[in-house]
């Protein structure tokens, strides 16, 4: 039997990348930790950093490429698959090293590579032109989606009935605007090009789960989340909280997830 494998390697402002393999394919979604903890976390794991050619970014905003220079100095990148804006955006020292092999990809427009039928979708985010995903192989579905300040409606068909949810439940907005962070950033955080909170994050869970599920929580602010806040809205939103088997990521939790 053939698996899906996912692993997130870290998750939150700190840098965050998952590793996806299925059938000899292995690639990252995003590479926003230094390359030494990319091959620590995966020498954790007994994999192989080599194996990985392929890396998908969701956007330029420095926790989700910090790692990636260091992987093509190191030779180990031959094709980058990212929006133009994100490659617009990227810093000048990256867009140098990067290899002959980029695929632009346009929200909404999907596409097989490796076996697998990939679609990017539009994310709300304050970067230039930042995506999710959708990942398809074999009957498996996985979905991942953060830093986003809301999902459109006319998203949740697409996002509907997958196995596997990477997707981002940020902060508890009392909490946040409690914090001692600087105002501006905490109206950028709660805004439309923000980040998800606890509530909007369950109210579409509640609404794309269909059949059981995991879902890895995402993105998790430090200082303004909490495992406790989160499972309370997820009994306070959810119609059936039994339907949905919740996993938490950090940068140092590693959650795997084999469909």
């Amino acid at each position: 039997m053939i698996h899906l494998e996912i692993y997130v390697l870290a998750s939150g402002s700190k840098g965050n990348i998952t590793h996806i393999r299925h059938n000899g394919f292995s690639f990252f979604v995003d590479a926003g930790i230094s390359y030494q903890k990319i091959k620590h976390k995966m020498d954790a794991y007994g994999l192989e950093l080599t194996d990985v050619k392929t890396v998908f970014l969701t956007h330029e905003h420095g926790d989700h490429v910090m790692g990636l220079k260091m992987l093509m100095k190191h030779g180990l990148i031959e094709t980058i698959f990212m929006t133009k804006g994100t490659y617009q955006g990227l810093p000048l020292p990256i867009k140098e090293l990067l290899p002959s092999d980029i695929r632009i990809v346009r929200a909404d427009h999907a596409f097989d590579h490796q076996g697998m039928r990939i679609t990017p979708f539009t994310v709300s985010h304050d970067a230039k032109e930042p995506v999710g995903y959708v990942f398809e192989a074999d009957g498996k579905k996985v979905v991942h989606l953060t830093d986003t300040g809301y999902v459109h409606e006319s998203y949740l068909e697409l996002l509907s009935d997958a196995n596997l949810y990477v997707v981002e439940a940020n902060h508890h907005p009392q909490t946040l605007m409690a914090s001692y962070r600087p105002f501006a950033l905490k109206n950028r955080i709660k805004g439309e090009r923000g980040h998800l909170s606890n509530e909007d994050a369950c109210w579409l869970m509640n609404k794309v789960i269909i059949k059981p599920a995991v879902w890895v929580v995402a993105h998790m602010s430090e200082d303004c989340n909490s495992v406790l806040d989160i499972e309370e809205a997820i009994v306070q939103v959810f119609e059936d909280p039994t339907k949905v088997d919740v996993r938490y990521a950090s940068q140092e939790s590693l959650p795997v997830i084999i469909l």
